[in-house]
């Protein structure tokens, strides 16, 4: 950010923030010579002043100010209520990172479709409702995976995100049909079920095809993989420490607030573009 050409702090939401790598994110951007307006955010809201709390206590000389506002994602009156705070309050943000998710080791049919609505249409429902709140050379992250990657997919649902030609409503009915979709299928993913790197290789087709055609003219989107690290949804099975997948997303905000076509609308991982 140049302080000259714009005095205020960028601000910056990050959903499921309270805890694994919302809460990194939210730390290296604390510990950032660039001074930031963040906004932790959490379902629970005694779980997220007691991580904003934390978070202040931790970084006392942060040039940076953090905040918490309730959010559920898949809570359409807590989505109304935050935006219009944010409205209020704010006006417009500049970052948007959908980083809250959920994933189950031996899901049930209700907990796969949970998964989907949560990594998936929650993702799509948030980004397009916050664009009219989206500074003009704002961006969206959204948090993805390595085994979003068509290869991990079933055939069926590999050959329905291929389609070139995949518009929105027809993201939205692959992502309706993913139960048969991936009926049978064993994933790569270490618990073997296909719907946590379904979601993501749906949030995957979301970025590569349908947001960047939404956003306007100058902001940016990007899908990441940040590694598998260890955080209760990763575990402590995962090789790397949770602080190391906050280092793309916050690369990516730190990077000039002016679109790059070489990896707008891509997938990125180690601060590098990464195959679908």
């Amino acid at each position: 950010m140049n302080s000259q050409s714009n005095p205020t702090p960028r601000r910056i939401v990050v959903t499921g923030s309270n805890k694994g790598l919302g809460y990194e994110i939210i730390t290296k951007l604390l510990a950032s010579a660039t001074p930031y307006e963040i906004i932790l955010t959490a379902r629970n809201p005694a779980l997220g002043e007691k991580a904003l709390e934390t978070l202040r206590s931790n970084n006392p000389k942060s040039l940076s100010k953090v905040i918490y506002h309730q959010l559920d994602v898949n809570d359409e009156k807590s989505i109304s209520e935050f935006l219009d705070w944010i409205k209020t309050i704010f006006g417009k943000i500049d970052v948007l990172v959908n980083n809250a998710a959920v994933a189950y080791t031996n899901p049930s049919d209700e907990e796969k479709k949970f998964t989907i609505q949560t990594n998936f249409f929650s993702v799509v429902n948030l980004s397009e409702k916050i664009l009219p709140l989206l500074s003009d050379d704002g961006k969206i992250l959204i948090m993805s995976s390595g085994l979003g990657e068509l290869d991990n997919q079933s055939e069926a649902l590999r050959k329905a995100l291929e389609d070139p030609k995949l518009d929105r409503a027809g993201l939205l009915q692959v992502a309706d049909n993913f139960l048969d979709l991936t009926k049978g299928f064993k994933s790569a993913f270490f618990t073997g079920e296909p719907s946590y790197p379904g979601s993501k290789a749906l949030v995957n087709a979301y970025v590569r095809y349908i947001l960047p055609n939404e956003v306007g003219a100058n902001q940016q989107v990007y899908a990441i993989c940040p590694g598998w690290c260890k955080t209760d949804m990763g575990t402590d099975a995962a090789p790397l420490p949770a602080e190391a997948g906050a280092d793309t997303p916050v690369y990516l905000i730190e990077l000039p607030f002016k679109r790059d076509p070489e990896i707008n609308g891509k997938f990125i991982h180690e601060r590098k573009v990464r195959g679908w």
